[in-house]
């Protein structure tokens, strides 16, 4: 470090100290933690002898072990059951509550954002009841809708979350309901973003609504599009209140996604090498598929 950068550091120590707060409590529970956690996954440890290293026999173990694989999967179908619908009606939405037009749109906006805020257990109390296979909500609803088709056949009693194959469309309903909102909200601004001379220069030309919503809505909202993209991405394969509180990864395995294996690797099984180890090969999967979302930044057929 040579003299005139000293000197300017001493000049300008008042405004290193006053941001200094925020480093130093990233590097203890941010940047110590991740390192930590890197180089425990070269160890064997249950979090109360010495850890042992055992080189890469973590990630070895990993690549061999079912259940791994078994909680990705059911991670990719979870993700794939809710997304789409999810990001289908945050959109919807965010179009008909950016309309000038429409009356109370701040109320409206609350309501469908309040999901997002609520505690994780009051939505587990609730959709527990509306589960239940003898006096839940959706259950009388699909009996209500057999009763008008007189040809129909007796409507179906569906154990929501007692059964495998149930659990994750049960969990998917739950997000859908649970997400939306804070999607809308996020593609609410980006509507709000595209300024108006687009649309005004579009009228001129004679465009239709679904000519301004094809050319110029769809392509000024990638930006946010790709930015709800990646947060869902890092919400469904880190997902662990819902599942933990909901279904518990059951029955059996069928809904324990890999943010639940990694909370039963760890503070189950105590087997924080091999946890951390799982936990660093899924963040480089995401990290790449990360920069695949990324690239569609760029219109197509453009380096």
């Amino acid at each position: 470090m040579n003299s005139s950068l000293k000197q300017r550091i001493w000049t300008n120590r008042h405004f290193y100290l006053f941001i200094s707060p925020f480093f130093i409590i990233f590097g203890i529970f941010g940047l110590y933690p991740l390192i930590y956690s890197f180089v425990l996954s070269f160890m064997e440890w249950d979090g109360l002898t010495k850890p042992v290293y055992v080189g890469l026999s973590n990630f070895a173990t990993l690549f061999h072990d079912p259940p791994f694989y078994r909680s990705l999967l059911n991670t990719i179908i979870i993700g794939l059951m809710y997304i789409p619908p999810m990001f289908f009606l945050a959109f919807i939405f965010a179009v008909i509550l950016n309309n000038q037009a429409i009356r109370f749109r701040g109320i409206f906006r609350a309501a469908v954002f309040i999901p997002c805020i609520t505690p994780m257990v009051v939505i587990a109390l609730v959709f527990r009841l509306y589960y239940s296979e003898e006096q839940g909500l959706f259950n009388w609803l699909i009996e209500l809708f057999c009763s008008f088709l007189p040809w129909g056949p007796a409507p179906p009693v569906i154990p929501w979350i007692s059964s495998p194959e149930w659990s994750k469309p049960s969990l998917a309903i739950l997000l859908v309901w649970r997400w939306t909102g804070y999607n809308m909200l996020m593609m609410l601004a980006g509507l709000q973003g595209i300024s108006k001379d687009y649309y005004e220069s579009a009228k001129i030309d004679g465009a239709t609504w679904w000519q301004e919503m094809w050319h110029i809505t769809l392509p000024l909202m990638r930006p946010m599009f790709i930015f709800c993209s990646i947060m869902s991405l890092l919400g469904t394969v880190y997902m662990f209140d819902e599942v933990f509180v909901m279904t518990n990864g059951g029955p059996g395995t069928s809904s324990t996604n890999f943010g639940l294996f990694l909370f039963n690797k760890s503070f189950t099984d105590f087997r924080f090498g091999y946890a951390s180890a799982a936990a660093y090969v899924v963040a480089s999967v995401v990290f790449i598929i990360t920069l695949f979302i990324l690239r569609w930044r760029k219109p197509m057929g453009e380096a």
